[in-house]
């Protein structure tokens, strides 16, 4: 075990007795220890119930023979931080991120990482330090949140309220009509309910093969997503000690042509551009803007989600089947889908998405009533004249 360099022979005598300090009894130093990076911040809607998930994953760690040691990240919301000079903070968290899970990682010496994640910056930087770090490594995230819902019963979330500001400054609404909406459009725990820089990033992962199905799309604070907790868990301490499952063995190429095949399908937030292009290039893999334009003008166009369209969220994607559901109809057109990519399951791309069908085409449409032939996202390419 790479932790056994912290627990192992006379000479780590001192070592045991810090760790004892902390509850470690004799029996735990033949078992595997499994970091869990959980970014629970208060002031982070997306963030606020990881707490208790990392409680709950810490335990089901424990029941299947590892020992649990949880750390925690910084985190920066967009949405507040927008507006004002916050949000000079919030890529640069990206990287002090980064920076903290190799930290504790590798000065602790443990043998594999469970990641909480669910907004903004936090998930690339996650993926970011897990790649430097490079042990077996399960991502899941704590879930979207559930669509607010107006007077009306008209389904809206954040992007609404930003748009209701506009129409407030324009007087094409009261004041009372913006408070409903301030009121209404944020329900609860999970991260924004649209397609915004979180949920696309948390659908990556789930493409990317490091994230059990479901990871994705399951909102936050239902049976469904603690179930997701505890077999990510389970599963990090199955895969602890197994180099096939090391980070880097499964971002690579493939995974991370599948992320922006489902990015492209689904119309992620352009932030994924910036994120994957610097997760690929920790993972080393070379994949580059001309790349992902080529790739874009092979996949369709199959789903469209708040803020592309108010009316769908990720809620809804989840009910009708997924990133699996996407993947599989995207994968119907050729080679698309790199089908042979391996998941930290165990099993391949194309085994997981077999049976997955669309259980709504309103929501994820065929490749015959796609919304478009080409993906949501295009680069664009000019040349620089001098004056």
């Amino acid at each position: 075990m790479r932790s056994d360099t912290i627990k192992k022979g006379f000479e780590r005598a001192p070592h045991r007795s810090l760790l004892r300090a902390v509850g470690l009894k004799d029996e735990d130093f033949a078992k595997p220890f499994i970091g869990i990076a959980n970014s629970s911040v208060d002031i982070i809607p997306g963030h606020i119930h990881l707490r208790e998930y990392g409680r709950i994953a810490a335990d089901e760690i424990r029941k299947a023979g590892g020992v649990p040691f949880e750390f925690n990240t910084i985190g920066v919301d967009d949405g507040i931080a927008m507006g004002h000079p916050g949000m000079l903070y919030s890529l640069p968290s990206r990287e002090l991120i980064a920076d903290s899970i190799e930290t504790m990682m590798n000065a602790h010496c443990l043998d594999a990482l469970l990641c909480m994640p669910n907004c903004d910056k936090i998930v690339p930087g996650m993926l970011m330090g897990a790649l430097r770090v490079d042990v077996p490594t399960v991502f899941v995230s704590g879930g979207p949140m559930r669509a607010g819902r107006r007077k009306d019963g008209t389904a809206i979330d954040l992007s609404a309220v930003f748009e209701a500001v506009g129409k407030r400054a324009r007087g094409q609404i009261t004041d009372e009509e913006l408070l409903e909406i301030e009121c209404t459009a944020c329900p609860g725990a999970g991260s924004c309910a649209g397609m915004f820089t979180a949920n696309s990033m948390n659908i990556l992962c789930e493409a990317m093969g490091i994230a059990l199905p479901g990871n994705g799309t399951a909102p936050a604070l239902t049976p469904e997503r603690e179930d997701l907790v505890r077999r990510a868990a389970r599963r990090v301490v199955e895969i602890a000690l197994d180099e096939r499952f090391r980070m880097r063995r499964i971002v690579d190429e493939h995974a991370v042509h599948n992320a922006f095949v489902v990015d492209m399908a689904m119309g992620g937030s352009t932030n994924t551009v910036l994120h994957m292009l610097a997760i690929a290039k920790e993972a080393n893999v070379s994949f580059d803007l001309r790349r992902i334009d080529e790739l874009a003008r092979r996949v369709a166009h199959v789903a469209k989600i708040s803020p592309s369209l108010s009316t769908v969220h990720l809620e809804d994607v989840h009910a009708a089947g997924g990133v699996s559901a996407v993947l599989h109809e995207i994968a119907r057109r050729g080679d698309v889908v790199r089908t042979a990519a391996v998941t930290i399951t165990g099993e391949t791309m194309g085994d997981r998405i077999a049976g997955a069908r669309i259980r709504n085409p309103d929501v994820i449409r065929p490749l015959e009533q796609a919304y478009s032939p080409v993906g949501g996202l295009a680069i664009l390419f000019g040349v620089w004249l001098p004056s």
